[in-house]
């Protein structure tokens, strides 16, 4: 049988709010093999933010074909990268906007907000595009969707710590490129040991000196 693209697109984001729904209680390993099919999917207010337009605009393109979209089960209109990609060539937009794309991803994965929030607007001045996390299960599913250059990650947290993170990542082909700085308040030498076997690039203390931490990003990632 024959499916066109936005039959293909509404099977994929239907099939995969199901698995989410349905896999939401498993290990997170097991989360994090049949989330893979939410990788690059995006929403119409992410895509309207990415080409600098209205949702209006993306609902019209969507509506008129020029936009290839998908629905969920629950009625949401999702968006692949790739399509997205593909209109921004069609249209030739400014390479403003395809920068805002292709720019350097990093997920801050710390249960502490005052944590978060420093590094947040510290990251963003830079032009960072960030994504956040508060436990290891979470940090899970973020870095299969948001698909970071880097992982900036708190070692101590709950349901899963950043040592058993850090081993997952590192242990999967998908996602031993991505670079981790692991971070902790606590300071001994055991656990920059333990963290750096697991494969982490980088380990700081907290409180974080931001100049160093910020020269060590862009040593490992750049800027875009």
């Amino acid at each position: 049988m024959y499916l066109d693209r936005n039959e293909q697109n509404n099977l994929m984001y239907q099939t995969s709010h199901l698995l989410y729904m349905y896999y939401a209680n498993l290990p997170p390993i097991i989360v994090l093999i049949f989330m893979k099919l939410e990788t690059e999917i995006i929403s119409v207010t992410e895509a309207a933010t990415l080409c600098k337009v209205t949702r209006a605009t993306i609902w019209r393109w969507i509506k008129s074909g020029l936009l290839n979209a998908g629905v969920t089960a629950g009625g949401h209109y999702r968006i692949t990268r790739e399509e997205l990609h593909n209109l921004i060539k069609s249209k030739k937009m400014d390479c403003s906007c395809r920068a805002d794309i292709n720019k350097q991803k990093i997920l801050i994965v710390d249960d502490d907000p005052p944590v978060q929030k420093l590094l947040g607007k510290v990251l963003s001045r830079k032009g960072y595009d960030l994504a956040y996390a508060s436990d290891g299960f979470e940090a899970g599913i973020k870095i299969v969707k948001f698909k970071p250059h880097m992982v900036i990650l708190d070692l101590f947290m709950p349901k899963m710590d950043g040592f058993e993170v850090c081993q997952q990542l590192k242990k999967s082909h998908d996602t031993s490129a991505i670079k981790i700085i692991a971070i902790s308040g606590h300071k001994t030498k055991e656990n920059k040991e333990r963290i750096l076997s697991c494969g982490a690039d980088r380990f700081f203390l907290k409180p974080l000196d931001i100049n160093v931490l910020m020269n060590e990003i862009h040593h490992l990632i750049g800027t875009e």
